[in-house]
């Protein structure tokens, strides 16, 4: 290196310490931006260019910087997206918090259509003085950086890109251009569609949520997003307070996510049939949970109770038998030991009920 280029080196030592500071204030951003939006992203990265890298730069073009503050990606961050349309998002919030070099901000999603290679977002960035300030370091809001934002198989195709090892189409071989042209016409149609079907997904949510509270579970087929819409409007709460006042009992909410397998083994394909089968058997179920708690010294039961007890007394009263319930006890907690004499225990009290017509007594 020449000397000009020594003396940037020597600058950028000086100023490391600055550089560090600047990354952990938009880390902090950008991580905010993630719990503002309640999203999630494949990564957030940033890194500060080592020194010997910068030499590598310097050997090759040292002589487009005067100084060290005229290269802009020193440091940089890059937010790594899910879905396409959610790049936008998070331009839009960096474009608000930070201080923009449009001059030097480039936008790769706007490349030709078959050109979509490294189609990241490149903002290069100061920092407001309305965001961060420190008076005895005026350069933290003079010394600019980038921010990249580019979806998950934007990254993909950079990585893969940077591997193959060719920076523009001019570099590739013919023979090998319209193969990778193809290829990443493909991600790009795969990056559009992806996006599609995630918001016809979140519009079907929608609508199921809003159709349950209404109260009308016909035509609703049984699957994970109606059956989460069906336990959020109430779904076996009614059940679970009354058998709380039983013993003056408080209820620990938990997930109930694991009766869902349950009931379609059990042959609910439609909402409305685990509905009505939640209204047919309320009162047995509540009737079954006297028997279990009456005179027990219980302070709190879960909220798997009343569906697991609705589920108990339909498997007792179809005369499907205790290795149901055994099963039954085994998707709900889990394979233990303990659930064999449980089962026994349910299908005891099933029997004292009447519930089970036929069949030899079991002893507790």
């Amino acid at each position: 290196m020449d000397q000009h280029c020594e003396m940037i080196l020597e600058e950028y030592d000086s100023k490391r310490y600055i550089y560090e500071r600047i990354q952990r204030i938009v880390v902090k951003e950008l991580h905010q931006y993630v719990d503002d939006f309640k999203t999630i992203v494949n990564s957030i990265e940033a890194r500060i260019k080592e020194r010997n890298s910068l030499i590598g730069k310097l050997e090759l073009k040292g002589y487009k910087y005067q100084t060290l503050a005229d290269i802009t990606d020193i440091f940089g961050a890059r937010i790594v997206t899910f879905y396409m349309d959610e790049v936008d998002k998070y331009a839009t919030k960096i474009e608000s918090t930070f201080n923009i070099d449009w001059e030097n901000t480039i936008d790769k999603r706007k490349m030709h259509i078959d050109q979509f290679g490294y189609m990241s977002l490149h903002y290069i960035c100061r920092i407001p003085e309305s965001l961060y300030s420190d008076p005895e370091c005026p350069e933290l809001n003079q010394v600019r950086f980038e921010i990249q934002i580019r979806s998950i198989l934007q990254h993909t195709w950079a990585a893969i890109q940077h591997d193959i090892g060719y920076k523009s189409d001019l570099e590739i071989p013919r023979e090998y251009l319209r193969a990778l042209n193809r290829l990443a016409g493909l991600l790009e149609l795969a990056d559009e569609s992806f996006y599609q079907i995630r918001s016809k997904i979140e519009d079907y949510r929608r609508r199921v949520k809003q159709v349950v509270n209404k109260g009308k579970f016909e035509d609703i087929e049984l699957n994970g997003d109606s059956f989460a819409a069906y336990i959020e409007n109430g779904g076996f709460s009614e059940l679970n307070k009354k058998i709380a006042t039983i013993g003056n009992m408080e209820i620990e909410e938990i997930s109930l996510d694991r009766f869902l397998p349950v009931f379609k083994a059990l042959g609910f394909k439609m909402l409305k049939e685990v509905d009505d089968f939640a209204k047919e058997y309320f009162d047995l179920a509540y009737k079954f949970a006297v028997r279990q708690f009456a005179g027990k010294d219980i302070d709190i039961i879960s909220s798997v109770t009343g569906p697991l007890d609705l589920c108990v007394v339909y498997i007792l009263s179809k005369e499907m038998g205790e290795p149901i319930i055994k099963l039954l006890l085994d998707k709900v907690y889990g394979e233990r030991k303990a659930n064999e004499r449980l089962a026994r225990n349910l299908t005891n009290i099933g029997r004292s009920m009447g519930i089970i017509k036929n069949g030899d007594d079991i002893d507790e």
